[in-house]
C-alpha cells in the first residue's frame, strides 16, 4: 500500500513538474504566434489589394471595350462590324463573370480574420493560466495583486496587444 501511493506521489510530481517546465516554455511560443497573425494579416492585406487592382483592370478594360462597340457600331460593312461586335460583347460578358468570380476573396478573407482571431483568443487563454500558475508560485502579496489585477484586466480585454504579452511575460522573467 505505502509503495503505491509512494509511486504515484512520485507520478503526481513528475506531472507538475512536467507542467512547471510545459508553463515557463509558453515565452518562447509567443513569438510563433506573433509571426503567424502577422503573416495572416499580411495575406489578407496582399489578397485584398490585389483584388482591387484586379477589379480596377476589369472595370478598366470594360470601359474600353464599350468605347471600342460604339466606334465598331459606326462601320459600314456589316460582316465585319457583326463580328468586331459579338467579340467585343463576349469580351465584357467574360469580365462580368471574372468580376462575379472574385467573390472568393471576399470569403478568404473572412476565413484568414477568423484564423487569426482563434489565435489570438488561444494566445489570450495561454497568458491566463501563465498568470494563474504566477499567482499560485509568488510568495510576494504585493506581485499576486499585480498578477490579480493584470488577469483581471486580460479577462476584459477583447484583443491583447503585444505590449500585454511581453508586460506579463517580462513579469515571469521570460
Amino acid at each position: 500500500m505505502h509503495e503505491n501511493l509512494f509511486d504515484e506521489l512520485k507520478r503526481v510530481l513528475s506531472i507538475i513538474e512536467q507542467y512547471k517546465k510545459d508553463i515557463e516554455n509558453l515565452g518562447s511560443k509567443k513569438e510563433g504566434f506573433k509571426s503567424v497573425n502577422k503573416h495572416i494579416e499580411l495575406a489578407i492585406q496582399e489578397s485584398e489589394e490585389a483584388t482591387q487592382k484586379i477589379l480596377d483592370n476589369i472595370m478598366d478594360i470594360t470601359a474600353l471595350l464599350n468605347n471600342s462597340l460604339q466606334i465598331v457600331l459606326k462601320i459600314d460593312d456589316d460582316e465585319i462590324k457583326k463580328s468586331l461586335e459579338e467579340n467585343i460583347k463576349v469580351s465584357v460578358n467574360k469580365l462580368t463573370e471574372t468580376l462575379t468570380l472574385l467573390e472568393f476573396q471576399d470569403i478568404v478573407s473572412q476565413r484568414l480574420q477568423k484564423i487569426s482571431n482563434f489565435i489570438s483568443d488561444v494566445e489570450k487563454e495561454i497568458l491566463k493560466i501563465l498568470i494563474l500558475f504566477g499567482i499560485g508560485r509568488e510568495t510576494s502579496e504585493k506581485k499576486k495583486e499585480e498578477l490579480k489585477e493584470k488577469l483581471e484586466e486580460l479577462e476584459w480585454k477583447k484583443d491583447v496587444s503585444q505590449e500585454d504579452v511581453d508586460d506579463i511575460l517580462k513579469q515571469f522573467g521570460l
